[in-house]
């Protein structure tokens, strides 16, 4: 383990026993000076081309590839080599780290046709998707005959936490694995979770993450709505929500940064494809969710009502539903 870690739980527990180890700064400058390894990273979409950009700007020789030519450009422009497939990614990088939309992409990428299962010169894949845990036994059994190491690694923080090298990370796969990948992976991440030595577990707990957000970004929309409604100053009553127990990340950060300037933001798609597969899961595991599924719900409505790009503009899907009330800032009156 590197220098710095927390321990929060012990290997001899449970799969799902954690360890936490925040990444500290001197971590990341030893383990750029003490590795050579390659790295490749593909999949440069508003999460991966952050995490890609502070793996090089750590000192990582670094390999990028994208289907979208015009995502591999501002790598160009900084001198950043760019492969034309996966293959050609494995072909020449130790460690290959992939951040992809769609658990059909992420089997592509690794399994399909010019994938990083038939690369000769990686050692371990890190898939820092959430595609949910079905999706990772398949690449993992893909992978095994190869002996190619294969780490479970999704990733939180959204695109403010990729850019700053703040993520949560939570990784299930063999702790070796994971000490080898850690100086390239704290470029981007602040925090590093370990909770299982077999893939799958990381994106149980990826989508219990992402439904317990999407769940409170929802019912804070709603919250607001009502209050603009009701003819409360939205900023003040955000003001007091905020230092009270109402308080969650979207009155934090979303509400004033996205909402109170009609920004805006997130994808709809990744929102109903995350909660899909917490619905899923749980089921699997003999649960039948009450909450998730009338989010579920809200999302639906929304699409059905043309909402269909960015997740945060749920909150005009609702407002539309209240009258036609504003949730906005004073600047944006």
């Amino acid at each position: 383990m590197s220098p710095g870690c927390r321990n929060r739980g012990s290997r001899d527990d449970a799969d799902f026993a954690i360890e936490g180890s925040p990444a500290e700064p001197s971590d990341r400058r030893e383990g750029t000076a003490m590795t050579a390894e390659r790295i490749g990273f593909i999949g440069l979409g508003r999460m991966g081309r952050p995490m890609a950009m502070r793996i090089h700007e750590a000192g990582f020789p670094l390999t990028v590839y994208d289907v979208a030519e015009a995502a591999l450009e501002p790598f160009r422009a900084r001198g950043i080599a760019t492969a034309p497939s996966p293959r050609e990614i494995a072909d020449t990088s130790e460690i290959v780290f992939a951040c992809i939309p769609s658990p059909e992409a992420s089997h592509s990428v690794a399994l399909g046709k010019d994938g990083i299962a038939e690369g000769k010169a990686v050692r371990v894949y890190v898939e820092c998707s959430t595609i949910g845990p079905d999706h990772i036994a398949e690449i993992a059994e893909g992978l095994a005959p190869t002996g190619i190491a294969f780490l479970d690694a999704p990733i939180s923080g959204g695109v403010p936490g990729a850019e700053q090298g703040t993520l949560s990370v939570v990784v299930a796969g063999p702790p070796a694995m994971l000490e080898r990948v850690r100086p390239a992976m704290s470029a981007y991440a602040a925090n590093i979770f370990h909770v299982s030595e077999r893939p799958g577990p990381a994106q149980i707990a990826k989508l219990i993450n992402n439904m317990l957000s999407t769940t409170g970004t929802v019912a804070a929309f709603e919250g607001m709505v009502f209050g603009a409604k009701a003819g409360l100053d939205v900023e003040a009553l955000l003001d007091f929500i905020n230092v009270s127990t109402g308080r969650n990340v979207a009155t934090m950060q979303k509400i004033p940064a996205n909402i109170l300037t009609r920004t805006f933001g997130g994808n709809m798609k990744i929102g109903v494809k995350d909660l899909g597969l917490f619905v899923e899961q749980a089921e699997k595991h003999g649960i039948k969710p009450f909450i998730a599924p009338r989010v579920q719900e809200v999302f639906k409505a929304a699409i059905a009502s043309g909402y269909d790009k960015e997740t945060m503009r749920i909150i005009e899907f609702l407002e539309e539903r209240a009258g036609g009330v504003v949730v906005k800032g004073k600047a944006e009156a």
